[in-house]
């Protein structure tokens, strides 16, 4: 039977997981929830990041000097309360948590709505290119499976989707690649050749909230090569990591 009080709460973290107001362990801590979430509770998710993230770019977009209408309505359903459950001491841990919540949504969403009356776009648009899943999306889908391993000093973490056919890349305290260097990354099959996923510069490297590299194709592994130039057609050294995917 599902637990309806741990729904909400993963429900809950959608609305300042959509506005960039968790940390890369709270991120990487959804992304195991959302794992092993259900279906309905992964696709609630995913419409309320959607939507905050649709209304935010809407006051980005322009100069509006007050949050529009869909906003509003989108807090009031982050803080609104929920019916008492469990005893007092559950329920004043209930309401500590909402406080907090209601504070971090309140506050990434005012500073986007300032920035925005500055005119300066601090939101990507959640419309991703055709057939290409935002990174929400992609963490929302049940099949998802997080992995993070070592690379470089720092870490690398891959959650990866059969069902979105993309794997969302974030890369925590990786040092850029050398010099006249790149990173490539490489979708590695049960069988046959690796296939180039794309390449990562010093100018390139996966923001804070990650990336989608689309067309996952069964890739039975994800390897990360440093490789000359402006990349390679098949890896010329050693992998710096290889993460399997199954």
């Amino acid at each position: 039977m599902a637990d309806n009080h741990t729904d909400d709460e993963l429900l809950d973290l959608a609305y300042p997981y959509a506005l960039g107001a968790v940390s890369e362990a709270e991120r990487a801590e959804i992304a195991h929830r959302l794992a092993t979430a259900g279906a309905a509770t992964a696709d609630a998710f995913a419409r309320i990041v959607a939507d905050t993230q649709e209304t935010m770019a809407l006051v980005t977009a322009g100069d509006a000097l007050t949050p529009p209408a869909r906003l509003r309505e989108s807090l009031l359903r982050a803080v609104q309360e929920q019916p008492q459950r469990g005893g007092g001491d559950d329920l004043a841990r209930h309401r500590a948590r909402r406080r907090r919540l209601v504070a971090r949504v309140a506050v990434a969403a005012a500073a986007a709505v300032v920035i925005a009356v500055a005119g300066v776009v601090v939101l990507r648009s959640t419309h991703e290119p055709t057939g290409v899943p935002s990174v929400a999306q992609v963490l929302a889908y049940p099949d998802t499976r997080t992995t993070t391993a070592a690379v470089a000093g720092g870490t690398i973490t891959l959650s990866a989707s059969a069902q979105a056919n993309a794997v969302v890349v974030s890369m925590t305290n990786v040092p850029p690649p050398p010099q006249g260097h790149v990173y490539q990354m490489w979708f590695i099959p049960a069988s046959g050749p690796s296939r180039s996923a794309g390449t990562m510069s010093a100018d390139t490297m996966p923001p804070p909230g990650g990336e989608v590299i689309p067309a996952l194709n069964s890739a039975a592994a994800v390897a990360v090569t440093v490789e000359p130039g402006a990349g390679s057609t098949q890896p010329t050294g050693s992998p710096v990591v290889t993460i399997p995917l199954t």
